[in-house]
């Protein structure tokens, strides 16, 4: 079994909240890096390329990380993930963990069941997470959680897991919540359920939105809360969550104007609460 592209899809969709810590990160090129960064979410792909380029020349980890980042997802340079592979080795060498953690995810979605790439992706993963990246130990968690290159091992799986979602990473509160749900490995909880889930969901993540707004509906886990339950629902269809927009929609059907009101407002001024700064580190 084989580790798709949408774990790597789902670490992109976070990379511009990583290049921002990286580029704040204490350095002597931190405003530099920062004016790529800020090209970088302007949209002007090729003037960040070259800002990030120079620095990158220079033995820059961030800028070498965040350039890998350009040629893995091809913005404003043609795609090449050979050299994107280059530039986070490179970031790696000088510890960058969020660099070797993205190299792994790499290793295993080109691993194609070779054993010795998916066991290189595993050595990388173990020593990122051993040196506190919560991104890292989630994703081991996943390889034995999946029986990817290594035996599946639940308890080894809850085990991460749960160390990552205690550092406050959404994907690994999500997943503790499917856990509690499903009772894998553990006794089935709908309150844990609910509660994981509800972290996930104040941390922003779609999927924690989606499936506390099911719970605050039939009040399975936590008190009902069918104003709140819309209001994340709401949330979840802005991210194009599949199913949430048709629990929202029904979810208005029900509700009176006021209420409806009230969880688009919430919808509207809700601020994703910042996951622990060790995600990032």
């Amino acid at each position: 079994m084989q580790i798709g592209a949408a774990w790597r899809s789902s670490v992109r969709r976070v990379l511009c909240w990583v290049l921002l810590v990286i580029a704040l990160a204490p350095s002597a090129m931190a405003e530099t890096v920062a004016d790529g960064l800020n090209a970088y979410r302007d949209g002007d792909f090729e003037r960040a390329r070259q800002i990030w380029q120079d620095l990158a020349d220079d033995g820059n980890a961030a800028a070498q990380f965040n350039l890998g980042t350009l040629y893995d997802s091809g913005e404003g340079v043609a795609q090449d993930t050979a050299r994107a592979a280059e530039l986070w080795a490179a970031a790696a060498d000088q510890g960058l963990l969020i660099a070797a953690h993205n190299l792994a995810l790499m290793e295993l979605e080109q691993a194609e069941g070779d054993p010795a790439r998916l066991e290189a992706a595993r050595a990388r993963l173990e020593q990122a997470a051993a040196s506190g990246l919560p991104r890292a130990t989630y994703t081991l968690g996943k390889m034995y959680l999946m029986g990817v290159g290594v035996p599946q091992d639940e308890a080894r799986a809850l085990e991460l897991l749960r160390r990552a979602a205690d550092a406050g990473l959404p994907q690994a509160e999500y997943n503790m919540g499917k856990i509690y749900r499903d009772g894998q490995g553990v006794t089935a909880d709908p309150v844990a359920a609910a509660d994981w889930f509800g972290r996930a969901a104040r941390h922003g993540h779609a999927g924690g939105q989606d499936h506390y707004a099911r719970r605050l509906v039939m009040g399975e886990g936590v008190a009902a809360d069918p104003v709140t339950a819309l209001g994340f629902a709401l949330l979840a269809a802005r991210q194009d969550y599949p199913d949430a927009l048709a629990m929202a929609e029904d979810l208005k059907q029900k509700l009176g104007i006021m209420d409806v009101a009230a969880a688009v407002r919430f919808a509207d001024t809700f601020v994703p609460v910042p996951p622990s700064t060790a995600v990032t580190q």
